[in-house]
């Protein structure tokens, strides 16, 4: 899937529109060009990056992209700056701003940035970047609106602005102030239909660069390069991959534990990609000591009530083997690709068209911990010690007595580590307790609030 990095300069319509294949992301930065190569994107497009307050983009995570024969595209804003400097190792810029950076034209970030509102407003656009400036005077000039005099004037004064304060109407009304005599009103009247969003020309161009690359199925990017595994970059990866899934996803994953033979059939399916790129041998003391287990957990503890079980299950003891060594293996993969497991869980949910109602399951869970006070609730932060939640869990969620080996079952069910599975039971206590409080009669429900999917 390609991801596409954008907030004030493109919408996301406008990309979908172009791209049926692509996931829009918000304005990019330190580190989210490496997470999409790790999510398996098949070409990254970059419009919008942070500047101001927030780790910009690395040159070395396109760099990575790129030696992973990840088409990279830039335009418009940081993606123009950053394939400015980057097109000689592979990166594809796109549009008249990346080309004035390439050829010297331009030099300053600035040029690019601008004041824009939070996501939930569209990142709709609270200055007018100097780019768009120059090339809208430029055009007045060519329409007869100002001549070169009058625009260079209006672009010396714009360019002495910190970028959050420019605007149109900034600038008519400073230019009035330091020159009086400079008429304006042709301007002004002309501004509303005659000004130009180079940003998005740009940008638009660039997703159809995209598109039609992709149509004709890429050949990797050129390489002159070799990617160099340095201490800072090891340290970038390191602080990514320590913040793990988001939260939503979490609680979509939480959700799916809670049916374990969806979750069972939901995880071979998931897991059969990876499957097929590894070859792992599993030692047959392992076999061994599972098959142990297996025995015990389903009270097969003498010759003849392991043969009755085989027989009624159509198998021998060969055949029985083989299936606990194939789900060994199915454990050691995703155990080594965590991260590669949980994106193809969901990219699986998406295709059967399941994932749609999981995730709004998931925000509204979301909701409910903040209101709690727990946005990420651990075990000590309870009203129950660890031995009881564990009770509650396996009794009232899971409708089972806790396993023997517990230590095998996190295993199984995919978590990291038992620290991650507590953390699963604790943001169902606390969901369970909410659902709790809000319900009308005295008694509390002795089951957590229903899974959807």
């Amino acid at each position: 899937m390609i991801h596409v990095f954008t907030g004030p300069t493109l919408h996301a319509a406008d990309v979908r529109d172009v791209l049926n294949d692509v996931e829009v992301r918000p304005p990019a930065r330190a580190g989210d060009i490496y997470a999409a190569c790790q999510e398996g994107a098949s070409g990254i497009g970059l419009i919008d990056g942070y500047f101001d307050g927030v780790p910009s983009v690395w040159h070395k995570e396109i760099l990575f992209a790129i030696a992973r024969d990840i088409p990279v595209f830039g335009a418009s804003s940081m993606g123009a700056l950053r394939a400015a400097e980057l097109h000689s190792f592979g990166m594809i810029g796109v549009g008249a701003i990346f080309e004035a950076f390439r050829d010297g034209t331009l030099e300053d970030d600035d040029e690019v940035a601008l004041q824009h509102g939070p996501a939930d407003l569209g990142y709709v656009a609270l200055s007018v970047p100097m780019v768009n400036i120059r090339t809208s005077l430029e055009r007045a000039v060519s329409a007869g609106v100002l001549d070169d005099a009058d625009a260079s004037c209006l672009i010396n004064i714009s360019k002495k602005m910190h970028f959050p304060e420019r605007s149109w109407d900034s600038l008519v009304e400073q230019t009035k102030e330091q020159h009086p005599a400079l008429s304006l009103e042709k301007l002004q009247a002309w501004l509303p239909t005659g000004a130009v969003d180079q940003k998005r020309l740009d940008a638009l161009d660039m997703v159809s660069a995209m598109a039609h690359l992709h149509e004709e199925a890429p050949s990797p990017p050129a390489q002159n390069f070799e990617f160099q595994h340095t201490a800072m970059w090891e340290t970038l990866t390191r602080s990514i991959e320590r913040t793990g899934p988001s939260r939503e996803v979490l609680l979509v994953l939480d959700q799916l534990h809670l049916d374990p033979n969806f979750y069972a059939d939901l995880r071979h399916r998931a897991a059969s990609s990876l499957l097929s790129e590894q070859k792992l041998d599993v030692a047959q003391a392992d076999v061994g000591r599972a098959m142990t287990r297996f025995r015990a957990e389903n009270r097969l503890y003498t010759g003849q009530a392991l043969e009755s079980w085989l027989a009624a299950n159509d198998l021998d003891v060969s055949a029985l083997q083989d299936q606990i060594a194939d789900e060994l293996r199915l454990t050691a993969t995703i155990a080594a690709h965590r991260d590669a497991f949980r994106r193809a869980m969901i990219e699986t949910l998406k295709a059967d068209g399941s994932y749609a109602k999981l995730l709004a399951e998931a925000k509204r869970r979301a909701v409910s911990l903040d209101r709690a006070g727990l946005s990420h609730p651990e075990p000590s932060d309870l009203d129950i010690n660890p031995g009881m939640l564990l009770i509650w869990y396996f009794e009232q969620v899971r409708d089972q007595a806790v396993p023997d080996d517990l230590e095998a079952f996190i295993e199984q069910n995919d978590f990291a580590d038992r620290s991650e599975f507590e953390q699963m039971m604790a943001r169902a206590y606390v969901l369970w307790q909410n659902e709790a409080q809000r319900d009308d009669e005295h008694d509390a429900p002795t089951q957590p609030p229903p899974m959807e999917r």
